[in-house]
């Protein structure tokens, strides 16, 4: 009886090969795509396209989609419903590639409209009125609630959820990251990830997809990194995203840059810049030629002071272009290019061009070689503001960094005014933070750092009571609420530029800035805000050690 069976379903094979291969043959001759769905599983979102009757009528189903690219399996391209069909998707804005298939290749393709998985939803419209977001924890808690309405909708719905959600909730990044029984959401809020839900491995799978499909990433690649961007829209205006997927043991991980263009830049002094350390950046962008370098970690706000940089900058005057990698803000009356390595287009080849296109002020989004650094330099030397960053911990550090890559003396002294180096530490939540007297393990750890203040020629602030976290709805009880820049900010002097240009060993040239310069340390300026009651001792050991 099993033999018999297989025979059967062996013959059935045959035949519906032979099938297959005359669909094909017809396919050839009217001049059309062939497709065969025969137990090929379609994405559920698919059926949102065009609905069940429209399908059943025009004997075809939707089984690919990009963007406004639509696939379309048909089994007779002369049916009055199918023209009528592709007739109303072009009108919505659709371009319809039809192909043909066989009866069972369209009876397996319209299963998406009786499966379990799909269910019709209402479409989701991005309208949040300010007034009408509440505090951190009120969101995160709303979006808690959302979970089960997450794991019922459409791939396309859920991930909007996600995002959303994340708007709400001040977020910065929207982090995936697979675990052996489920997938851990998590959010990025003021510098920290803060735990929101967890959700099915079936889900993510479909958000994953969702994800890959709008940031043109390759669908069929889980083994290798990927990355890639789009936008969704959100009130009148966008956020733009940016994806980084990596393989991981449990299935790929997934990481989302939320970016709002539409989002004002804070200025220096907002941004946490103070005293003499402000006075230097102020001076240093109103020079008409030189190099400012901004250097940290990822994540540590070197974007955002460089576009407060360049908001300062008079645009009517001067001709301003930059070059990133990738685009983040869109900035008015600043002409913005990004690189694309893989076409040949790199910040090096790109600053040569940039440099005939006769700019007043260049912003090179990251120094990365010998030869983007000595163009740069050479730059600053001929006439231009150049600004750009550098991944290193601190401003002093900078120098051997770039003397390693290979930058002459005699480039690098003349060129470079300022470098500064920043960390981003938590605001203290005004709602709630809580004055105390300082602790004798807190005196401990201010008195060294007060002390070199002073012999620097700093004022410092008496205080014999310092700010606490308390924790309240209003920041999701962490205490914080917000960032603020700690900044150790170097400024060249001539000296500075003979110690470079005589080549002499670096202790010398960190002496000769500690003694001479005085410049602040991050740490310094971070205990300074601390007796200001901006923020915390623990928030600048955090970030400075």
């Amino acid at each position: 009886m099993a033999d018999t069976t297989k025979v059967q379903a062996g013959m059935q094979n045959i035949n519906q090969a032979f099938k297959e291969r005359d669909v094909q043959a017809k396919a050839k001759e009217l001049n059309i795509a062939y497709v065969s769905l025969i137990g090929v599983p379609l994405n559920p979102d698919l059926a949102k396209v065009i609905t069940q009757e429209e399908a059943q009528a025009a004997q075809a189903v939707i089984f690919a989609k990009t963007g406004k690219k639509l696939r379309l399996a048909l089994v007779n391209p002369e049916n009055a419903a199918v023209k009528e069909l592709i007739a109303k998707l072009q009108a919505d804005g659709y371009e319809v590639q039809a192909h043909l298939c066989s009866d069972e290749s369209l009876e397996s393709g319209q299963s998406i409209y009786f499966s379990s998985t799909y269910k019709e939803q209402e479409e989701i419209e991005n309208k949040v009125e300010t007034e009408a977001i509440g505090n951190t924890e009120e969101e995160l808690g709303n979006l808690e609630e959302l979970r089960d309405r997450i794991e019922a909708s459409n791939f396309e719905q859920a991930l909007n959820y996600v995002q959303v959600g994340a708007y709400k909730a001040h977020a910065t990044d929207i982090h995936f990251e697979p675990q052996e029984a489920d997938v851990l959401v998590r959010f990025r809020i003021d510098g920290v990830l803060k735990a929101v839900f967890n959700l099915s491995h079936k889900i993510y799978s479909g958000i994953l997809t969702e994800m890959k499909h709008l940031s043109r990433l390759k669908m069929n690649v889980n083994n290798v990194p990927q990355d890639g961007q789009y936008s969704f829209k959100i009130n009148e205006g966008q956020i733009n995203v940016r994806v980084s997927s990596l393989p991981t043991h449990y299935g790929e991980t997934a990481v989302l840059r939320l970016l709002d263009p539409n989002k004002g830049f804070a200025n220096f002094e907002e941004l946490g810049f103070t005293g003499a350390n402000l006075d230097y950046i102020k001076e240093a962008i109103t020079l008409p030629h030189g190099m400012i370098l901004i250097t940290g970690p990822t994540g540590s706000g070197k974007t955002t002071t460089l576009y407060s940089m360049l908001q300062s900058i008079d645009t009517k005057a001067k001709k301003v272009i930059t070059l990133e990698d990738p685009i983040e803000y869109n900035l008015a009356s600043i002409s913005q290019s990004q690189v694309d390595p893989d076409n040949g287009y790199d910040f090096a080849s790109g600053l040569r061009a940039i440099l005939r296109q006769d700019p007043d002020v260049i912003l090179v989004g990251e120094i990365r070689d010998l030869e983007t650094a000595e163009t740069a330099a050479q730059a600053s030397l001929t006439g231009h503001l150049v600004l750009s960053t550098l991944h290193t911990n601190s401003a002093v550090e900078s120098l051997p960094r770039l003397v390693n890559m290979g930058v002459k003396s005699f480039i690098l002294a003349p060129a470079l005014d300022l470098i500064v180096a920043q960390r981003l530490v938590r605001r203290l939540c005004n709602d709630c933070k809580q004055e105390g007297e300082i602790t004798e393990a807190e005196r401990k750890h201010m008195d060294e750092v007060i002390a070199k203040i002073k012999e620097k020629g700093y004022e410092v602030p008496e205080a014999t009571k310092l700010n606490h976290p308390q924790g309240c709805d209003i920041c999701a009880h962490t205490g914080y609420i917000g960032q603020v820049t700690v900044a150790e900010v170097l400024r060249f002097t001539d000296g500075l530029r003979n110690l470079i240009l005589d080549e002499k060993p670096m202790p010398e040239v960190y002496e000769y800035i500690e003694k001479e310069i005085k410049m602040l340390t991050m740490r310094e300026d971070g205990v300074l805000k601390v007796l200001q009651g901006i923020t915390t001792l623990d928030e600048i050991f955090r970030v400075t050690a």
